[in-house]
């Protein structure tokens, strides 16, 4: 378990304004190995509130055990902690430890619920089962001198079966189950069985770590969304929620990633500690927390105008949304739990001048799901990911707030060409138009081509050009409404496209100045 309090970020990749929670991860003791007690906690929550150039948004917390440390299944005192702090939690069961430990996990929960009733679970966001257990069992991890030992894939499954059955008919029952491990692990189709068997997956994500890669601050960002796009890619249209990410304020040199608080500001670090680890991955330093200033600066940065410009993924998605990173983007990366996001900012791409851009107010889709007329009962679900083709549709759908009336324009925006240095959120693979659609009925993470509800075609762009926003189709706003839109390949439009407001992309409702 760690030692340090990790930023995480649930709900990956989500707007800090979006973010429904954000929060760091609790480890169960210090670096002495001295377990945490009630008032440590308490005392680590008040001060994560209290963050300077927060606005104390940092409400959340990701706990690796239910186990009091020291113990062999007393409930962790971060609960009656988070409990009279009104902090959110992401559970977290530790499965590295053989079937035994599970039981007693199992037990500590079942007693948490039936101690402390409602006022525990309805905290709750998510409870992930295990933390990294795949990654342990690999060569990477044994060769880095990694002791814990793991968790084969099918048994996790059984743990993860075992959480669901010991839940149901509780005030957890309806809570997302999910597992956190490194992106490399969701990828290695071994591993598959364990992804099927999820609610959301929990991604922990560190550029610094990637030495087989483009590593430095400069390719930070970029080595990150690409971790984060594959493992939404073996994801089965799960929600993926990024529960740990950050730069190291001190350290070793990994590859080219240089530990310092420069570039932990850079990427917009996550996490706190009373110990010093190397690598330390600390927004503060050793000392009492609320009286040691953050090593760099927390705020984030100022828009170029009078609104935010924010990455936008997973903020609908059925898991917990936030920063944990889904559950939800921070200055690079905030996380929280999606938390939608486990979500802070992500500036996963460099800053470019804003396009002639979004009118606010303007709405977002809270749902993006691609459709495949080629495998017409497929169902892809909410991908955060726009795929337009010949053969691929991608459905929107809008929740129109009570407050926008009047006219609304949909609008396409197309930023600026991208800086071929970075893996551009924008791919082109053959030019051409797009058609809109209004649907009768709006879609659902579920619905695929053959499910798809009619509709009529309300506008057409024959060309799309970089560096413009398009105005697709213009009706009264649907206030307090959720309204569906289809669009459809013209003239061989091949794109694909991760809806974002920093810099604009994508599809946005907006109330019309006329």
């Amino acid at each position: 378990m760690r030692l340090s309090l990790s930023f995480a970020v649930a709900a990956a990749l989500l707007s800090g304004t979006e973010a429904a929670y954000k929060g760091f991860n609790y480890g169960a003791f210090f670096g002495n190995q001295q377990a945490k007690g009630y008032a440590d906690f308490k005392y680590e929550f008040e001060a994560a509130k209290a963050l300077p150039g927060t606005n104390s948004q940092f409400t959340s917390a990701r706990l690796y055990t239910m186990i009091q440390h020291g113990t062999k299944k007393d409930v962790i005192t971060a609960i009656k902690a988070a409990i009279d702090t009104k902090t959110q939690l992401l559970l977290g069961i530790w499965t590295s430890a053989g079937q035994s430990v599970v039981d007693n996990e199992v037990a500590a929960l079942k007693s948490a619920i039936s101690t402390y009733g409602t006022k525990f679970t309805d905290l709750v966001v998510g409870i992930s089962v295990g933390s990294e257990d795949l990654y342990r069992i690999t060569p990477t991890a044994i060769a880095n001198g990694e002791k814990n030992p793991g968790v084969q894939p099918a048994q996790l499954v059984k743990y993860i079966n075992q959480v669901r059955t010991a839940i149901k008919g509780t005030g957890l029952a309806k809570k997302p189950i999910g597992h956190v491990d490194t992106w490399t692990a969701f990828v290695n189709a071994s591993n598959s069985a364990v992804v099927s068997a999820l609610d959301f997956v929990g991604v922990d994500a560190y550029p610094y770590w990637e030495v087989q890669h483009a590593n430095g601050i400069g390719s930070a960002n970029k080595t990150f969304y690409d971790a984060y796009r594959q493992t939404v890619a073996a994801a089965k249209g799960k929600p993926v929620w990024v529960t740990e990410t950050g730069w190291p304020v001190s350290g070793p040199k990994q590859g080219q990633a240089v530990a310092n608080a420069a570039n932990a500001r850079i990427y917009w670090e996550d996490d706190i500690q009373y110990s010093t680890p190397s690598p330390s991955f600390g927004i503060k330093g050793a000392g009492d927390l609320k009286a040691v200033n953050p090593l760099f600066s927390l705020s984030c940065p100022k828009p170029a105008a009078p609104y935010s410009w924010n990455a936008r993924a997973n903020v609908n998605s059925n898991s917990v949304s936030s920063s944990f990173v889904s559950p939800t983007p921070k200055p690079p990366i905030s996380s929280s739990i999606h938390y939608t996001a486990f979500g802070p900012t992500f500036s996963g791409f460099p800053q470019l001048d804003q396009p002639r851009g979004l009118t606010p107010p303007f709405v977002a889709p809270s749902l993006i799901v691609p459709i495949d007329s080629s495998d017409p009962n497929k169902v892809i679900g909410n991908s955060y990911s726009a795929q337009i083709s010949p053969t691929r549709s991608t459905l929107f759908v809008f929740d129109v707030p009570a407050s926008l009336t009047g006219l609304c324009n949909l609008v396409l925006a197309f930023p600026p060409a991208f800086d071929p240095q970075y893996m551009a959120p924008l791919q082109i693979n053959s030019p051409g138009g797009i058609a809109v659609s209004r649907l009768d009925r709006p879609a659902s993470v579920k619905t695929s081509a053959t499910t798809t509800a009619g509709g009529r075609i309300v506008g057409t762009v024959p060309g799309l050009q970089p560096g413009n926003k398009y105005t697709v189709a213009s009706a009264p706003c649907a206030a307090g409404q959720q309204i569906g839109y289809k669009a459809d390949s013209l003239d061989g439009l091949d794109i694909s496209f991760f809806q974002m407001t920093l810099p604009a992309l994508g599809m946005f409702m907006e109330q019309s100045s006329a």
